[in-house]
């Protein structure tokens, strides 16, 4: 607040510089002078509410650009099973498949072969055994198989063949089989009086191998006809050229 003096000089000063107009003022006195500005009242209360306002127009909606690609996101559930698709249109025709072998009756000969000895004859070892005459003597052309010659069997169709022999003895045999001139399995009977001895064996055997049946030692073979019978016997299971 300014100090007393001061707020009388400042009117003194005012009433000095009004009084020369002011005598020229009739008789009804002079103007008081101007007093000094009041201080600031306090807020005043607030006021009533007002009335609700008129509704603001609808926004006109505004399309941002685009967003960056997010991360792609983790695999779902698998789904429920759909239902089964019409079938689709036929493929094209496979590579030509190779040429298969006969196995029904047809003009040529059939792979295997069937012969028993009729000759008492003693054969030496470590010589091809001969079987002479064919077990299926009357068969139709178209079913007949396949000669041995000399008691050898010469192979036509290269193939896995079953080869299998029954010899009768008195008192041991010993026998090889051979293909091509070489053995590959060998077998030998004993016994205090007569014997019978049979085995077999699988060999692959080529186009143009042999196959052939020798005593590997001295042996007591035994050969009456349709009594003690000596057979030989091969097929071809599958062929493999």
């Amino acid at each position: 607040m300014a100090p007393q003096w001061m707020i009388w000089s400042t009117a003194a000063l005012v009433l000095m510089v009004h009084v020369a107009p002011v005598s020229l003022q009739g008789p009804c006195g002079y103007p008081g002078v101007p007093g000094i500005p009041g201080t600031h009242g306090p807020d005043g209360s607030d006021g009533p509410k007002g009335a609700k306002g008129e509704p603001g127009g609808a926004a006109i909606p505004v399309k941002g650009q685009k967003g960056a690609l997010g991360p792609r996101g983790p695999p779902g559930k698998n789904g429920e099973k759909g239902d089964k698709g019409s079938a689709g249109n036929s493929g094209s025709p496979g590579p030509k498949g190779e040429q298969g072998w006969s196995s029904g009756s047809g003009g040529q000969q059939k792979n295997f072969f069937s012969y028993k000895r009729t000759t008492p004859r003693v054969m030496p070892a470590n010589v091809a055994i001969e079987f002479t005459r064919p077990i299926l003597p009357n068969l139709e052309s178209s079913l007949e198989g396949l000669p041995l010659t000399n008691g050898v069997f010469h192979c036509r169709t290269g193939g896995v063949y079953f080869f299998t022999y029954h010899v009768s003895a008195k008192y041991q045999v010993c026998l090889k089989l051979l293909k091509n001139s070489e053995a590959q399995v060998g077998f030998c009977d004993r016994s205090e009086g007569f014997l019978v001895s049979s085995g077999s064996a699988l060999l692959q055997v080529e186009a143009g191998g042999r196959v052939e049946l020798q005593f590997s030692e001295r042996s007591g073979l035994v050969s009456v006809p349709g009594v003690a019978d000596n057979t030989f016997t091969g097929f071809l299971l599958f062929p493999t050229a």
